[in-house]
């Protein structure tokens, strides 16, 4: 047992705290397998609050994306199904007129 794990040999607060506030690939390599290995860490990081800024719906946002870019990353989506709807109903509206001949 360390400070890092307990009796069970999962990790213990600070040993969270270390997993969830280091750079990628800085994690200590025993801590990184172990927490490959453990659902029960891995729930355990997984539900840990980091207490970064957060979203309507709770959800944190996505890192490095600006208001312009949350728009674009929107409207691409909305404009493809639109176009996808129109085409739909062209296909309908030609099948009916060459139908009706």
């Amino acid at each position: 047992m360390t400070a890092l794990s307990d009796a069970r040999g999962c990790l213990t607060p600070a040993g969270l705290a270390l997993v969830q506030h280091a750079t990628p690939g800085a994690v200590p390599a025993e801590l990184a397998q172990h927490v490959a290995a453990c659902a029960r860490c891995q729930g355990r990081l997984l539900k840990a609050d980091l207490g970064g800024p957060r979203q309507a719906g709770g959800h944190a946002p996505i890192p490095g994306l600006s208001g312009p870019e949350r728009v674009a990353r929107l409207w691409r989506p909305i404009v493809l199904l639109v176009a996808i709807l129109a085409l739909a109903l062209t296909a309908l509206v030609l099948l009916a007129a060459f139908a009706a001949d």
